[in-house]
């Protein structure tokens, strides 16, 4: 194909996207961001449009760039399908119903264009997440194949060299807007650190975010360091809970006080898909925005890893770990006795109302999840139980992970709905969100000087690097039992192990920096610690207090143009200092009261 005979068409670059959702989480395992129809069951109203200019005259075959979400689980009709209308004409052939849960291009009809502009619109059928990433018309008989390689190769040939913007040079470039990137960036900027903060998402906040909807865990302002956590005091909303409205997660809150700092430059909506490198240090990351998908190159002297995911660590060649460890690598008896891929999985959230009219819901049987009254689930919200994936590759089949979510969520209300023994208690109940981004818990850790262990924790090892401390428990997700044995392979729920810590225990410093690339930080759950330890790192107040103490330590590495290890060997003193002092306000009201303590052995709605 070529510019001559063909025209490519990115879905997230349509000019009215209607009721289509843009969807960005993925364009690391699939190349692009996409147009998601995320209707929870009624077909969208408005259509997604565009134009496109026709150079000239003849007949044009549709291809479209979609897939059939629910084939790794059902046999059955697709329920993600839409049609593409050109001048207001559908294509007669309905879109996403694959034989295989692969990305694809579906073959529509062949169209007689005349040359000039032209209408094109998306146009869902059921409101059950049909997606489209890209339209090609073209008058050859080529169909690219379903491969990464080659829709690359097309996507190139077809939109040509697309111009990268040079931005930077920044003192410290932040990859990762949830909890601990932004209170990472707001230290560092607090402390006169020239700070670029990526995030891939148009809000803040990660799994604490509206889209998410996961409330913060732990404590803050704790020993040996209590003026730690003052950042997400201001940043973290007022109420918590699970799953519960989007003000209560008051995304703006976070953006407030994010763009109150002279010193960062937001860049919100852009991935990261690369990293320039000069020997063992980092120099630059490139990043796409979603919708216009405009790239650009973002230069610093020092960057943190805030993915969650380790994906920078990874461009730039750092070690990492993933999966459960032997319990002979660390001496730590919550390990298993041999090494596995389990991990802890990722949650979605969904909640239900109960209303004073009856309502209906599509019923799923044809193609959901099998259900009878012995292996339903009947309650109105998700919570942390709700978790799936665990037994799925975190990164390379995080798609398959949000998608299951979504497939068990409209399951379960479906058959409360229609076919439960207790329908009639659910005739007036409508589901009224369900999230489509998943809240991850665990995927990949980056090795860092030090490996925080089980081992550490419960022996209160001390170390002279100490910094933020941890307070939750080793909580440790499991899949439950019965539900494997109904479920085997792709379980939902699941079990919390808690071993109590005790006291808050300070996590060394050197946990927070690459042992690998010389001017990597990183802040959250992708931190140097073993999976059992992960359990007690991972909760969002303590990241937030790690994402402190990482823009502090950036902050003196500008100030002495030293590197993260430098903090260590020689600057530790002055970290120390910046810790007893804290870079958060304390004359903002006090609000983090709630969920100080690790309930999530209780599986009940209201947590």
């Amino acid at each position: 194909m070529t510019t001559q005979d063909s025209i490519f068409l990115p879905a997230s670059r349509f000019a009215d996207k209607g009721d289509w959702t843009l969807e960005q989480q993925f364009i690391l395992q699939m190349g692009s961001s996409y147009l998601l129809a995320h209707g929870i069951g009624t077909p969208l109203a408005a259509d997604a449009e565009t134009t496109c200019t026709v150079p000239e005259e003849g007949d044009y075959t549709l291809l479209v760039r979609t897939k059939n979400w629910i084939r790794p689980w059902s046999d059955g009709p697709a329920p993600g399908i839409f049609q593409v209308k050109i001048d207001g004409t559908a294509d007669g052939e309905t879109f996403g119903t694959g034989a295989d849960d692969r990305w694809y291009w579906q073959k529509g009809g062949k169209h007689h264009l005349t040359a000039g502009e032209h209408r094109i619109a998306l146009h869902d059928l059921t409101g059950f997440d049909g997606r489209c990433d890209a339209l090609i018309l073209t008058r050859t008989d080529e169909v690219p194949d379903a491969s990464l390689e080659a829709y690359h190769a097309v996507r190139e040939a077809l939109l040509g060299d697309e111009p990268v913007e040079d931005l930077g040079p920044f003192d410290f470039v932040v990859v990762g807007g949830g909890i601990a990137g932004e209170c990472a960036a707001i230290a560092a900027a607090r402390l006169g650190a020239k700070v670029a903060l990526l995030q891939d998402r148009y809000v803040l906040g990660g799994n604490n975010s509206s889209e998410v909807r996961v409330g913060l865990g732990g404590m803050i302002n704790l020993p040996p360091y209590g003026a730690l956590g003052y950042i997400l005091n201001e940043i973290g909303p007022e109420f918590g809970g699970n799953a519960r409205g989007a003000h209560r997660y008051e995304d703006g809150r976070k953006l407030r006080v994010v763009e109150a700092e002279p010193n960062i430059t937001l860049l919100l909506g852009y991935c990261v898909v690369g990293a320039e490198m000069d020997g063992d240090r980092i120099t630059a990351v490139e990043a796409v925005e979603a919708a216009s998908q405009r790239r650009i190159r973002v230069s610093g002297r020092l960057f943190s890893d805030c993915t969650g995911d380790a994906s920078l660590a990874v461009m730039a060649g750092a070690e990492t770990m993933s999966g459960r460890e032997p319990r002979s690598a660390f001496g730590e008896s919550l390990a298993p006795e041999t090494a596995d891929d389990l991990h802890m999985g990722g949650s979605i959230e969904w909640y239900c109302e109960d209303h004073n009219v009856p309502s209906t819901f599509p019923d799923t049987i044809d193609w959901g999840l099998f259900l009878d009254e012995t292996t339903v689930e009947p309650v109105h919200r998700a919570n942390w139980y709700w978790e799936v994936g665990m037994r799925y590759d975190p990164i390379a089949e995080a798609e398959k992970m949000r998608d299951y979510g979504m497939y068990v969520a409209y399951s379960t209300f479906s058959y409360c709905k229609n076919r439960y023994s207790a329908k009639e208690d659910w005739e007036c109940t409508e589901l009224i969100w369900v999230s489509h981004v998943i809240g991850k818990r665990e995927s990949r850790r980056i090795v860092g000087d030090h490996i925080l262990t089980q081992g550490d924790i419960l022996k209160r090892v001390p170390y002279e690097d100490a910094s933020a401390s941890l307070s939750w428990n080793i909580d440790q997700h499991f899949p439950k039992p019965r539900n494997s044995q109904d479920f085997p392979g792709h379980e939902w729920l699941s079990d919390g192990h808690l071993t109590p810590v005790g006291t808050p225990y300070p996590i060394p410093y050197r946990c927070f920096y690459s042992k690998d690339v010389r001017n990597l930080f990183m802040a959250g759950r992708d931190i140097s610690v073993t999976h059992v330890a992960l359990g007690s790192t991972r909760v969002m107040r303590t990241c937030g207090m790690i994402g402190e103490v990482v823009g502090m330590a950036a902050s003196l590495c500008t100030k002495h143009g030293a590197w993260p290890r430098d903090i260590y060997t020689t600057y530790l003193e002055e970290l120390k200092a910046l810790m007893r002092k804290g870079t958060g306000r304390t004359d903002v009201q006090y609000n983090q009261f709630y969920t100080l303590i690790d309930n999530t052995a209780k599986q009940i709605e209201s947590i």
